[in-house]
């Protein structure tokens, strides 16, 4: 009979690297003319998630589960004043978008066309945004009708943002104007099963917003659903 010798684990921890900056994700929840309008800008971080172990006979820890994962900073949200024309606001996205540091991938927008439909978002679009345009559903399934168009659940753009939460995966800086009116929003909002048995996306209380919410959770989605078609680069060569 063979006899297995028993190892003790005297250290079993779980960790996320900090990574490196992969690309920056953009929501954009836009608010009818008597309601707010949101952006967020996250940085995406490509990174490991890994388990280090260490036996009563080891003098160092070592690696023994690694697989590689995606990080959020939050490092912008803002809300715009209500009244803020559309062309106003595509022209800050537009600002926006022109000043982020450079990244491997380009910079990808999401924006919620529910709201205001299509034609907003098709004025923004000829105003020079690309963009991929959100619609958000009841039910519990994504649907794209074309690459720059999705349908997506409420339940889902909240659960996404919970597990990204869940997982340390998601991290609110104090760079953003917005942050602490965003940590309230987010207390006041749950993941609540319907009767149905889907899980919808609801405040606590009435009277509160959800504008800042909806746009982080549109800018984490679209990181963790791409690739999506990002616009060609033009190169330009000298005489």
């Amino acid at each position: 009979m063979i006899v297995r010798p028993y190892t003790e684990i005297t250290e079993d921890r779980r960790v996320i690297t900090d990574g490196q900056l992969d690309s920056y994700v953009v929501g954009l929840d836009l608010g009818k003319s008597q309601d707010f309008t949101a952006i967020c800008v996250a940085e995406v971080l490509s990174c490991e998630r890994q388990r280090w172990q260490r036996t009563k006979f080891e003098a160092l820890a070592r690696i023994t589960e690694r697989r590689r994962t995606r990080r959020y900073r939050v490092v912008n949200v803002h809300r715009y004043a209500r009244g803020t024309s559309y062309p106003d606001i595509t022209r800050s996205v537009q600002s926006i978008l022109r000043q982020l540091p450079a990244a491997p991938m380009n910079p990808a927008l999401f924006v919620d066309r529910t709201g205001v439909g299509a034609p907003v978002v098709d004025a923004m679009r000829e105003m020079g945004l690309w963009l991929t345009g959100i619609s958000i559903t009841g039910g519990s399934k994504v649907s794209r009708p074309n690459a720059r168009e999705a349908n997506v659940p409420k339940s889902v753009l909240a659960s996404t943002l919970d597990i990204a939460f869940a997982e340390d995966r998601l991290e609110l800086t104090s760079q953003a104007s917005a942050s602490e009116v965003l940590k309230l929003e987010l207390q006041n909002f749950r993941v609540k099963k319907t009767a149905a048995g889907n899980e919808q996306f609801e405040a606590w209380r009435e009277g509160h917003h959800d504008d800042l919410v909806l746009a982080v959770s549109l800018a984490i989605w679209g990181a963790e659903n791409r690739p999506w078609p990002c616009p060609p680069v033009k190169w330009s060569i000298g005489r």
